[in-house]
C-alpha cells in the first residue's frame, strides 16, 4: 500500500500559513507529498522546498484567481493535485491544518485495514480548531465543523467539491483532467468512517495583522472587489477577530512540529472566557435558540449515521 499527500499553498508564507509545519506533519508516512503551490512568488515555494525531502513535488501551473465564485477554485487546484497522486490512499492537510506525531501510526494502520475493504472511500478525522493564538480553542458545536473528510482512496470518482472542504463519488468518474464538478454526473456522499484521529487546524491563530491580511486573501476567492472592500472596510487588526463567547483554553499537547511556533505566539488576545457563562449553559441556550434547520439538519445526520446510511461530509 502507498500513502500520497497533497496540499495547496498558494501565497502560503506571506499569509502566514504554517506550511512547512504542516508538510512536515504527514511526510513521513507518505510516500510522495504533492504540493499546489500555483504560481506563488512570496518564498512559498522555496520555503517547501528548503524541508529537502525527494518525496514533495510541486504544482506549478497558474492558479485563476480572477474565478471568485463560491470557493470553487479551491476544489479545482484539489483536484489538481489528486490528480498527480500515485497513492493507493491520499490525506489531504490544508496548509494551516497539522497531524500530531502520535496518530500516524495509527493512521496507517487504519488506512491498511481499510485498504481491504473496498466499500469504504474515506476517513473522518475529528477537529481542534485555534482561535486568537494556539493556546484557546473553538467549542461552539454548530458554527466550526466537527469533523471533516482529510483522507481518500485514490479512486477517479472521488472528487474534491465546494471550496475544497468536502469530498464525493461521481458516477461515471469523470476524466482526471477535468478539474471542476462534473454536472453531468450522478454524485454522492463517501461511505467514511471515523477514526478518532484529529486534525489540529491552525487557520485562526496568527498575529492579528497577519490574520486580517490572510483572511482578506482568502476570501478574494469568494467576492469581487467591491464586496471585498465593504467586508473588510471596517476590520482591523484589532476587530477581526470577534468570534466570541465559545472559547476554551487548549490544555493538551500541540504537534511537535508546532511547537516552536506556539512559543513564538505572544501577541496579545483576550478571549474573554471569564466573561463566558458555564459550558452547559452555553450549550443549553445554542441548542435552544439556533436555528431550527440546523438542529433538523444534525438530526438526519444523525439518524442516518445510525442506520448506516450516507456517512459523507
Amino acid at each position: 500500500m502507498k500513502i500520497s499527500g497533497i496540499s495547496l499553498a498558494y501565497q502560503a508564507v506571506a499569509n502566514g500559513y504554517p506550511v512547512v509545519e504542516s508538510l512536515s506533519s504527514m511526510l513521513s508516512i507518505c510516500d510522495e507529498v504533492v504540493v499546489n503551490t500555483g504560481r506563488s512568488d512570496d518564498g512559498t515555494r522555496e520555503a517547501v522546498l528548503g524541508i529537502g525531502s525527494p518525496k514533495i513535488k510541486l504544482v506549478t501551473e497558474p492558479w485563476d484567481t480572477d474565478f471568485r465564485r463560491k470557493g470553487l477554485l479551491l476544489s479545482r487546484e484539489t483536484n489538481r493535485a489528486i490528480a498527480r497522486c500515485a497513492g493507493d490512499w491520499i490525506i489531504y492537510l490544508q496548509a494551516d491544518e497539522v497531524l500530531h506525531e502520535n496518530d500516524l501510526e495509527p493512521l496507517v494502520a487504519l488506512l491498511r485495514d481499510l485498504d481491504g475493504r473496498p466499500r469504504v472511500d474515506g476517513v473522518y478525522f475529528r477537529y481542534v480548531h485555534f482561535y486568537g493564538g494556539p493556546r484557546y480553542r473553538q467549542d461552539h458545536p454548530f458554527r466550526w465543523y466537527r469533523s471533516a473528510i482529510r483522507a481518500i482512496r485514490n479512486d477517479p470518482a472521488i472528487r474534491s467539491v465546494g471550496d475544497a472542504l468536502k469530498f464525493r463519488r461521481f458516477d461515471p468518474a469523470p476524466p482526471r483532467a477535468e478539474l471542476d464538478e462534473p454536472a453531468r454526473c450522478r454524485k454522492r456522499r463517501l461511505r467514511a468512517v471515523r477514526s478518532g484521529l484529529t486534525v489540529y487546524h491552525y487557520g485562526w491563530a496568527r498575529p492579528p495583522e497577519v490574520m486580517r491580511r490572510k483572511q482578506e486573501h482568502f476570501e478574494r476567492l469568494y467576492m469581487d472587489d467591491e464586496a471585498l472592500r465593504t467586508k473588510f472596510g471596517n476590520i482591523t487588526a484589532a476587530t477581526i477577530y470577534r468570534d466570541l463567547g465559545h472559547l476554551e483554553r487548549f490544555d493538551g499537547t500541540h504537534p511537535a512540529v508546532m511547537r516552536e511556533r506556539v512559543a513564538a505566539a505572544s501577541w496579545d488576545f483576550d478571549p474573554g472566557i471569564g466573561k463566558q457563562p458555564p459550558r452547559w449553559l452555553r450549550l443549553a441556550l445554542v441548542y435552544a435558540f439556533y436555528p431550527p434547520g440546523r438542529l433538523i439538519y444534525k438530526s438526519v445526520r444523525w439518524i442516518r449515521r445510525l442506520f448506516g446510511k450516507g456517512q459523507g461530509a
